[in-house]
C-alpha cells in the first residue's frame, strides 16, 4: 500500500453514532470535499461487507469521475474499508472510530492506494497524496460539525 493521505478528529458524539453515519456512504458527499455523489450499487444494507456503490468524483486535471467501490471492511463501530476501481489509483479507504472516555469518539480516515508499482507511483501517487491531504483535513472538519451539530439538534 501506498498512503496518501492520514487525519484524525475528535467529535463530541457517541462512537457508535459516528460510524452509523459515516459508514453511510450515501452521507459521503455531504462531509467529504470532491466527492459530488455516492448512490447504492446493490440491495445489500449499510455497512454489509460486499456492498457496492458508484461514487462520482471530481479529480484534479481529469474532471468528473465514476468508481466503483465496494465495502470489504465493516466491523461497527470500530472498523470501516472500502476499496475502488479507479485504473491508476485503485484506492482504498479506511476509517476507525475509538471512544473516548468523555463520551465522544476519535475518527481516524486514511486513503491508501494499492498501486505500488510503475509509472503512476511517481506522477499520479505524488499529486493525489498533496490533493487527499487537504481534502482528508477539510473533510473530517465537516464531519466533525456535521456530527456535533445534529447532537445538538441543530
Amino acid at each position: 500500500m501506498y498512503l496518501l493521505a492520514e487525519s484524525s478528529v475528535d467529535i463530541a458524539c457517541p462512537v457508535e453514532h459516528a460510524f452509523a453515519f459515516a459508514a453511510d456512504l450515501e452521507n459521503f458527499p455531504h462531509w467529504f470535499p470532491g466527492v459530488v455523489d455516492v448512490a447504492s450499487n446493490d440491495a445489500l444494507p449499510v455497512g454489509t461487507v460486499g456492498k457496492h456503490y458508484r461514487e462520482a468524483v471530481a479529480m484534479p486535471l481529469r474532471g468528473r469521475r465514476s468508481v466503483l467501490i465496494r465495502v470489504v471492511e465493516a466491523a461497527a463501530p470500530g472498523r470501516f474499508a472500502t476499496e475502488g476501481e479507479l485504473h491508476l489509483l485503485l484506492p482504498r479507504m479506511e476509517m476507525a472510530f475509538a471512544a473516548r472516555e468523555s463520551g465522544g469518539c476519535r475518527v481516524t480516515w486514511r486513503m491508501s492506494s494499492r498501486r505500488t508499482q510503475g509509472w503512476p507511483r511517481w506522477t499520479i501517487l505524488p499529486l493525489a497524496r498533496r490533493v487527499m491531504t487537504r481534502r482528508a483535513g477539510i473533510g473530517l472538519l465537516r464531519l466533525k460539525r456535521h456530527l456535533e451539530l445534529a447532537r445538538q439538534g441543530g
